[in-house]
């Protein structure tokens, strides 16, 4: 992996140290270009013009096809979405709940985990339990915990795969399985994955994964991707759905004369995506895939690791994310005694040009350290905390 060579077409990096890619990644040139190019056509000859409409649909396609790559899952078992919520939601409002069912879930989740289950809470009665983990727990704890408390009522896990706030890597495919011996399902939220870690859903036996764009694979916000199990497809009801979901048009008076596939994603379309958002995405997924996932989880965990070192002869700072290669990943969150992290990240930006971002639960400061940033980046931060 040519480092330098990578950098150079991220035009973001030359102005600044970047540590906030698991919030929003920084774009390759690719992917701008490739957005640009597509507005430019439309602006020019018009979107439903023969042939730049056909090329849109390509593109669309093609989007799609990342998507798959990304996940590692076939295209009919993939949706282009807008975003990790999205397909969460898409998921959580097409299943069919019955007051008394239960969703597992944890206390380090992010709001779009917790909140869509409140809201089923609200609407049909379900019981929401959330675990107490703590960020150091080993694997084995976390599984543990879960199956102490699963019971006949519970009907999903619905967690992280990689937690946003101490950068905890779950263990996805053990409570994948975990959950499948009990009779539940699982639907994971991969906002912090895609373009992170190798994916292999089909491997790990998931049933739901919704993954963004705009964070590891670097491409805008606006695209993400959802994935469901082929043979759960037909179970989940589209309950935000549109044309693009009918495979026959028959007569308006005439319900008879339409027809859906129920076992197709497209069944989940509410209407039309963004073809330069879909553009870039395709480019930045191709960007990502020229340094290699495997390669990048591998740096991801080296620069994560020099990093959690450093923080650790600081007598001050205290590191929360997990230190086991097998439980990490290049999210790296810490405190400093005496200092808010609002005002840690306030003076990082405005004394060193770096940008990180606060985290509430726990109270923190995240580092988000992808292939693209250096071992010099990374001194340069612990400096800037040893400093504090």
């Amino acid at each position: 992996m040519d480092i330098q060579k990578l950098r150079d077409e991220i035009p973001a990096l030359q102005n600044l140290t970047y540590l906030n890619t698991g919030w929003s990644g920084p774009p390759p040139r690719q992917a701008a270009a490739a957005m640009q190019e597509r507005i430019t056509l439309e602006l020019e000859q018009g979107p439903t013009t023969p042939g730049v409409y056909d090329s849109g649909r390509e593109i669309q396609a093609e989007a799609r096809r990342a998507a798959a790559r990304l996940l590692g899952a076939d295209e009919d078992e993939t949706l282009v979405t807008r975003n990790t919520t999205e397909g969460l939601n898409i998921v959580l409002s097409g299943l069919r709940w019955q007051e008394g069912d239960e969703i597992l879930t944890c206390n380090l989740e992010h709001s779009s985990v917790l909140s869509p289950s409140w809201h089923l809470a609200h609407r049909y009665g379900v019981k929401v339990r959330v675990l107490d983990i703590a960020p150091h727990d080993s694997h084995d704890a976390i599984v543990g915990k879960f199956e102490a408390a699963l019971n006949p009522r519970t009907r999903l896990i619905f967690v992280s795969h990689i937690e946003y706030s101490t950068g905890l890597r779950m263990p996805a495919a053990e409570l994948c399985r975990l959950a499948h011996r009990h009779g539940a399902q699982i639907l994971l939220d991969g906002a912090q994955t895609g373009g992170h870690i190798r994916l292999d859903v089909h491997r790990d036996g998931f049933d739901y994964y919704s993954i963004p764009g705009q964070k590891w694979a670097l491409g805008y916000e606006g695209v993400g991707a959802l994935y469901i199990r082929r043979e759960l497809i037909e179970q989940v009801h589209p309950a935000h759905t549109g044309g693009r979901g009918v495979t026959q048009h028959g007569e308006p008076g005439d319900p008879g004369g339409y027809r859906i596939n129920p076992s197709a994603m497209e069944k989940f379309l509410g209407g039309s995506g963004s073809v330069p958002l879909q553009a870039a995405f395709v480019e930045a997924v191709r960007f990502i895939e020229s340094a290699g996932i495997a390669e990048i989880e591998a740096r991801n965990l080296q620069l994560a690791a020099r990093f959690k070192a450093q923080l650790a002869e600081i007598p001050a700072a205290r590191v929360l994310s997990p230190t086991a290669a097998t439980a990490s990943s290049g999210l790296v969150s810490f405190t400093v005694a005496n200092h808010p992290a609002d005002s840690i990240v306030a003076r990082l930006w405005q004394e060193r040009r770096i940008v990180a971002r606060q985290v509430h639960y726990p109270e923190s400061v995240r580092a988000s350290l992808h292939f693209f940033n250096t071992e010099e980046e990374v001194d340069r931060l612990a400096a800037a905390v040893a400093e504090l």
